[in-house]
């Protein structure tokens, strides 16, 4: 199947007074405030959730970590953390 070719669609540069930074912020900006901050709260519910895995990890003693086995192990453990998705595949 050949791929589309994408559209490129140029955008200007908005002029010099587009922006502010002494501007009172509008409602659409004061909008866009509440949802950084709702997902930044959401985010940290996430992370909260694996701070007892993390701790668990951090306190492993990597002495104790001998074989190839020991090292898919914990690398399984970690990945698991830092890419919560990364085992999850779209199958089509």
């Amino acid at each position: 199947m050949a791929r589309k070719r994408r559209r490129v669609v140029p955008i200007p540069k908005p002029p010099e007074s587009a922006f502010n930074k002494n501007r009172p912020a509008g409602t659409l900006l004061r909008a866009q405030v509440l949802h950084l901050r709702h997902a930044l709260a959401r985010h940290v519910q996430k992370v909260a959730r694996h701070l007892d895995r993390v701790g668990e990890l951090l306190a492993t003693d990597l002495d104790t970590i001998k074989t190839e086995g020991h090292v898919s192990e914990y690398a399984r453990r970690v990945t698991a953390i830092l890419h919560p998705h990364g085992g999850k595949r779209d199958r089509r």
